[in-house]
């Protein structure tokens, strides 16, 4: 019979209203559910990045600092002290940024100590009654209450939640609910909870988060949508869920929640699910409590998201179905939720425990509702795939049957920093045959250490033809998560399965009190023959999850044999070991099968990424002599990075097939390769800077920093430029004229840094003049600049751009695009029509920085003509004094001016022509000579001008 585990909460039968299964709090029974004292609210949001004052600086100055140390200390860097220089923490503000302030006030001898201001947030804490004593430790194995500071709202993301109702009267569930459905009766159209398993599940995802009361739901203010599904004893069939889904899907539902399942695939329920993905509905789905691999729905349909369960420590719980099919894990042991309250005893809260694969998975579709209010565009698949991609590993590295991808994170899924993967214990390197615990006496005592491993023994003292081996685990007790159910197989020299077996299920009295049965030991026990020299047995847990308390192995001689049963192990030996982590990345590994086989391949001997499940590039050598498959990955393997070697499809020799197998293992981490092709692109006053990252699957950071100069920066000094995941940045705010030297580091999630790539930007300056600042209408200018290295250096055929604009506009427009000469100049002539200002750039290139001069103008003076006549008259006549302006100014105005006294002065104005031309009659009153002349007063885009000085002669 095989080892099934205790189940406290069945999946599609009765939530089952007993102790077993759930434990009540009451309000007066001096227990942990007595009335808790309130809890201050706090609020808070925490930035995925640093934050800090922009201008300031705290400092601590060395004790033996003087006062007077102190305030130089302070003026010289341009500060000003908020607080007594004489303080223990002094704060400094500065109009420089806060990074470059720093920099200097580490380097001041004065200073003992010196920080960015940081800004820090309150975690968010809510203050139900029950949240720090009966929850948080469970909902920071998915580090909910980090994602709380990221945000702590589903928006109009309505959750349906598909089980047996829902108590809508319940306190902590008020305003949190949508009207609902019942698919299981016509006549009865409010979905009531008659069983407690759909308040239960409802409860984890939406009760009402800080209202002081009870709990929170993950979602910490959701709109739920209670849909029944399932009938008074928590049973439902395939045509009400559908109908449900069809339902939540219809009236808005953007996720839901199915704690619920069995085995037997229904393509009609798969149909319903299909509808809800294709409409972008999240789909999340428990994995079943049946403790086995059997293949549960709709948990196992590609569109849902399965969830298996673990403790709060985050091991694998035993009661959890796990296979290939499971997704993620969530914490489904002992969760407080809010409880029907016509279901209970009027002594107690209405707040019930809740364990089983039914509790995790509303804890991942309250994560998913928070994602998808985030992120509102995300497909199903998407939001699916941010679950999966994000989450820890935990248990056998990579993807694994089960945790699937690992145990969700929900900080990480709503965009904060990662953390590290659950730990692994080490192997205990008895994984195979080849390594095999040689047992010397009649017992050996061990434990199963990570989920689904196997422990190998091989027994050759003994002289009997026939064996009893018996496998014994620890006390069997509900009131573990995880319990050991001992199964062991047997075989012979060649691996030929002799005997397998599997404890029985425990069948001792209840106890009253915890609903438990009565502790057990279970035993697995089989007789076999001894049909060589040798045997090899294997142990498993046979509902795949650890157990740290040992368990004992005996062999002894027996009277008789049970019948052959079992499959025959295919391998002898693996390399790297199974769950091993040193594994060096220019490994081959290497199968060697049990007996002769055929048919070996690069298709059906793999190597995957664990992670990822993907298969690398290899190619495949087989030695039949030594029955060994060696597998040369076609590039080298990623460091720190688990992989999966993959059988299937191999015969044995004569064409049986070989049973399908896969062993896991993990590369060393070593320090990360630098980034390729680190490369830097001058700029005016900015620097574009690319790389290539590394390949490898455990990347931190890549980190960029500067120094002024021809130094190279060190991963802790210089000015930071760029931290991040990305390949490329643009450096700005850099100065004119200066060597900048950049190196770059990667960082993995070990702390690791590889070597520094370095590229450097040379520091250029530029240079320009004009022939003449004054040229009248018509005339040229030279233009003339240079281009050199800040050493004098010059470079022939640097593109160097000559931009003019004219003195009224903002707008530089390309007047030439130059190439220097050996000596690093350029010259070019312009001919402007009105007052002008010329620039000259040099773009920077990919080994030096870019330059740009200062304005310089010529002012452009129109020309003017002059003509008297005539230039003698009598006394009492008149002459013409007349002329024109080029260009034409139509409507502006031009003076006539007569000299005496030594002073111009203005005597009559007119306003010059559409052709820009004047003229002014003159009648002067006394005889002599007098000097005329005619004043252009000028405008925006010309310079004044006067005409040649013309003399009357009066007689």
């Amino acid at each position: 019979m095989s080892f099934r585990p205790a189940r406290l909460l069945r999946l599609g039968l009765p939530a089952a209203l007993v102790a077993s299964s759930l434990v009540v709090l009451t309000g007066s029974s001096g227990s942990a559910a007595q009335p808790k004292p309130y809890y201050p609210k706090f609020n808070g949001h925490r930035s995925a990045a640093a934050e800090f004052e922009p201008n300031t600086v705290v400092v601590k100055f060395k004790p033996k600092a003087t006062s007077s140390a102190r305030k130089a200390a302070v003026s010289k860097h341009g500060a000003t002290a908020e607080d007594p220089v004489a303080a223990n923490v002094v704060k400094l503000k500065s109009d420089v940024p806060a990074p470059d302030l720093l920099k200097k006030l580490k380097a001041d001898p004065a200073v003992e100590l010196a920080s960015l201001n940081y800004k820090r947030y309150m975690s968010a804490t809510p203050n139900d009654d029950y949240y720090a004593t009966d929850q948080r430790s469970s909902l920071s194995t998915v580090r909910v209450p980090e994602a709380w500071d990221l945000t702590k709202s589903t928006g109009n993301q309505i959750v349906a939640v598909l089980d047996t109702g829902v108590d809508a009267g319940h306190p902590d569930l008020v305003g949190h609910l949508v009207p609902g459905y019942n698919a299981v009766s016509s006549t009865r159209p409010n979905p009531v909870d008659d069983n407690g398993h759909g308040t239960m599940t409802l409860g984890i995802i939406a009760a009402g988060a800080n209202n002081g009361i009870g709990v929170a739901g993950v979602g910490w203010n959701v709109k739920a949508m209670p849909v029944k599904v399932l009938d008074s004893n928590g049973a439902g069939y395939d045509a009400d869920i559908a109908e449900g889904i069809d339902w939540a899907v219809a009236h808005g539902a953007k996720v839901i929640n199915m704690s619920l399942g069995g085995p037997g695939d229904n393509a009609v329920l798969h149909d319903a699910v299909k509808r809800a993905y294709a409409k972008g509905v999240v789909v999340v789905v428990a994995a079943g409590n049946d403790g086995n691999d059997v293949v549960q729905y709709p948990a196992a349909y590609p569109e849902a998201i399965a969830v298996g369960a673990t403790n709060a420590g985050g091991a694998l719980t035993s009661f959890s179905s796990y296979g290939d099919w499971v997704d993620v894990a969530a914490p489904g042991w002992n969760l407080l939720s809010t409880g029907s309250r016509a279901l209970t005893p009027p002594e107690y809260e209405p707040y019930w425990y809740c364990t089983g694969t039914s509790c995790s998975a509303p804890v991942v579709t309250g994560i998913a509702a928070l994602v998808k209010n985030k992120w509102p565009t995300l497909t199903a698949a998407q939001v699916a795939q941010r679950l999966k991609v994000l989450a820890r590993d935990a248990g056998p590295r990579g993807i694994d049957p089960y945790f699937g991808h690992g145990i969700v994170d929900a900080y990480a899924a709503l965009g904060g920093r990662w953390t590290t993967d659950f730990p692994m214990n080490p192997p205990d390197g008895n994984d195979e045959p080849s390594r095999a615990v040689h047992l010397t006496t009649s017992s050996s005592l061990t434990q199963i250490s990570t989920e689904g491993e196997v422990d190998w023994y091989k027994w050759t003292a003994t002289t009997a033809d026939k064996l009893v081996v018996s496998a014994k685990g620890s006390e069997f007790n509900c009131i573990y998560s995880s319990n050991f159910g001992p199964q062991i197989d047997v075989y012979d020299g060649n691996l030929r399965s002799l005997a397998h077996a599997s404890a029985p299920y425990p069948t001792t009295p209840v106890d009253p009190d915890t609903g438990c049965q009565e502790p057990d030991f279970p035993t697995a026990t089989v007789k076999v023959p001894m049909t060589g020299s040798v045997i090899y047995i294997a142990v498993r847990n046979a509902n795949g999850s650890r157990d740290t308390r040992r368990y004992s192995l005996s062999v002894q001689p027996t009277t008789s044999v049970d019948a052959a049963s079992g499959t025959d192990y295919p391998v002898q030996d693996v390399q790297p070991a199974g769950s091993s982590s040193t594994a060096a990345v220019t490994a081959h590994p290497s199968v060697t099968f049990a007996r002769d086989v055929e048919g070996v391949s690069a298709s059906t001997v793999r190597l995957v990424n664990g992670k990822t499940g993907s298969t690398v590039g290899a190619t495949v050598a087989y030695d039949a002599a030594s029955r060994k498959a060696v597998i040369t990955p076609t590039v080298p393997l990623l460091d720190a990075t688990a992989y999966r070697i993959v059988v299937n499809g191999v015969r044995e020799a004569g064409g049986a097939a070989l049973a399908p197998y896969s062993s896991v293992f993990s590369t060393a981490d070593v320090a990360p390769r630098a980034v390729g092709s680190f490369d830097g692109s001058g700029l005016y006053l900015a620097a574009n800077l690319s790389w290539k990252v590394p390949a490898m699957s455990d990347l931190d950071q890549v980190i960029v920093r500067r120094n002024v100069g021809s130094r190279a920066p060190t991963i802790s000094t210089g000015t930071l430029v760029y931290a991040g995941t990305g390949s490329a940045v643009k450096d700005t705010g850099l100065a004119q004229s200066t060597t900048y030297t950049y190196g770059a580091w990667v960082k993995d999630r070990a702390g690791k840094v590889s070597p520094i790539a370095a590229t450097q930007l040379l520091g250029m300056k530029s240079g320009i003049r004009l022939t003449s600042t004054l040229v009248s209408y018509g005339g040229a200018v030279t233009v003339r600049g240079s281009t050199l290295r800040i050493d004098n250096v010059a470079y022939a055929g640097l593109p160097v751009n000559v931009y003019v604009r004219p003195k009224t506009s903002s707008k530089f427009t390309l007047l030439a695009a130059l190439k220097t000469s050996s000596t690093g100049t350029v010259s070019v002539t312009h001919k402007p029509l009105v007052s002008s200002v010329y620039m000259l750039t040099f773009p920077g290139n990919g080994d030096l920085m870019g330059t740009r001069t200062p304005d310089v103008t010529v002012q452009v003076r129109p020309t003017i003509s002059a003509v008297l006549s005539p230039s003698s008259i009598r006394l009492g006549g008149t002459t013409a004094f007349s002329g024109y302006v080029a260009p034409a100014h139509y409507g502006h105005p031009v003076y006539l001016q007569q000299y005496g006294n030594k002073v111009w002065r203005s005597i009559a104005s007119v306003k010059l022509s559409t052709s820009g031309k004047y003229a002014f009659g003159i009648r002067p009153a006394v005889r002599g000579q007098i000097a005329y002349r005619v004043f252009f007063p000028g405008d925006a885009d010309h310079a004044p001008v006067y005409t040649v000085n013309k003399i009357l002669t009066i007689s």
